[in-house]
């Protein structure tokens, strides 16, 4: 667990993810096609409350591995983009840190000052980290990447999500792992499935477990 006794522990932050419905138990598809004993959709973070939580969070796992080293976050569309801008908040009202963020729309616009970017447009270069909820197959950041591929100025250093499921793909390797290895960055969670069987409600870590031992990566 890499949360900060600043931000928020393992034992506040899952209860607060199931508690607003970012968290979700009992039976779930998945874009695998697997039935999951869990769910985990930021997009209900809705409240100034939450989402001051989950920045500070995220700016806390920023801080400690990409302070000095990355000067941009990127938040892809949709749920990306509140938590982009926020965690970028965060940075500067928590630890005195000037960053950048950037967020794309989902179509170019073709009028005014037009293009897929707003916010900070890479016209200088940028270490960029990007920001994200969660990642199942990685489908998301293969998308981001090719947006960053039609921006010189924008290098990709590193991912942090919320929560790693360290849930294995058709190679055996977990997502995050799979973006590892396959851009060359640092890849870092707020949380892990081990947090969420940790504080899970009793009915359902037999559940969790279980699917654990099917599906999970070490």
């Amino acid at each position: 667990m890499t949360i900060s006794t600043n931000a928020a522990n393992a034992s506040e932050f899952i209860p607060f993810l199931a508690k607003c419905g970012a968290l979700k138990f009992g039976s779930f598809v998945t874009k695998s096609g697997r039935v999951s004993p869990y769910f985990v959709n930021m997009g209900t973070v809705c409240s100034g409350y939450g989402l001051s939580l989950l920045a500070n969070c995220y700016a806390e796992i920023f801080q400690k591995h990409f302070a000095g080293k990355a000067s941009n976050l990127f938040g892809p569309a949709y749920k990306g983009i509140p938590l982009c801008a926020a965690t970028a908040a965060a940075l500067h009202s928590k630890h005195s840190a000037d960053v950048s963020f950037t967020y794309n729309r989902k179509e170019a616009k073709d009028h005014g000052e037009g293009g897929v970017l707003v916010g900070d447009t890479y016209q200088e270069k940028r270490q960029v980290v990007i920001i994200e909820d969660v990642i199942t197959a990685g489908t998301s950041i293969e998308e981001t990447m090719k947006i960053m591929s039609n921006n010189p100025n924008a290098k990709v250093i590193g991912l942090i999500v919320a929560i790693d499921r360290k849930e294995k793909l058709g190679d055996g390797k977990s997502a995050l792992q799979q973006v590892r290895e396959k851009y060359n960055i640092e890849t870092h969670s707020i949380a892990t499935i081990e947090d969420i069987l940790k504080f899970a409600p009793k009915e359902h870590k037999e559940s969790i477990e279980n699917y654990r031992k099917e599906w999970g990566t070490t």
